[in-house]
């Protein structure tokens, strides 16, 4: 009997020094699961950003002066002129900013909006954020979309100033993507939009 509480009073006092030798568990612990997957985010990451390089170098082969920073200055400034001419149906100024396909598809929406006697009431308010989100290349043109998010306001009008769509008190977020062309070694410099998607 005395062996057996010995026994059981020396496990007790081993048990406590143990503990006071090793401390207790405290602070910030990562466990093999959340490593994993902290490294195979950063690794995406790294491969996602290496391949939008290699991208971006292929469009600098083309255009040795392209810079992408200057690019999406000038697709913003786009964004706002086109918003505002097919809000207004000026496609004399659409025709300079879209490649053929897009610009018949704009320019029927426009006449068909004319012809029932409407009007469309467009209020870009900002961009909340833009980036280019591809680069492509093909035979004889080079392609480089961007997600455009905004803040806009589109109202739709008929004759007697009835409102049939929208809210000129509602500002809404919008996210759409944008995708521009340019001809290769062409004395035409410039970047056509060439289709529209929403996100």
């Amino acid at each position: 009997m005395f062996g057996l509480f010995f026994f059981i009073a020396l496990t007790v006092f081993l048990l406590v020094k143990l503990n006071e030798i090793l401390g207790t568990r405290a602070g910030f612990y990562i466990d093999k699961e959340n490593l994993h997957s902290m490294t195979e985010k950063s690794t995406v990451e790294e491969v996602t950003k290496s391949k939008e390089d290699e991208k971006l170098a292929e469009v600098i082969k083309v255009y040795p002066t392209f810079n992408a920073e200057s690019f999406l200055n000038k697709a913003r400034k786009a964004f706002e002129i086109i918003f505002a001419a097919y809000a207004k149906g000026d496609t004399k100024t659409l025709k300079g900013l879209l490649s053929s396909r897009i610009f018949n598809a704009f320019s029927m929406a426009i006449e068909d909006r004319k012809k029932r006697g409407e009007v469309l009431e467009g209020i870009f308010v900002r961009f909340i954020s833009s980036e280019i989100v591809d680069v492509s290349t093909a035979e004889n043109e080079v392609f480089i979309t961007v997600k455009f998010e905004t803040e806009q306001s589109n109202v739709l009008k008929s004759e007697d100033g009835t409102i049939l769509e929208g809210s000129a008190d509602f500002v809404e977020n919008r996210t759409e993507i944008w995708s521009f062309v340019r001809k290769k070694n062409a004395n035409d410099f410039k970047w056509y939009l060439h289709e529209i998607k929403s996100d």
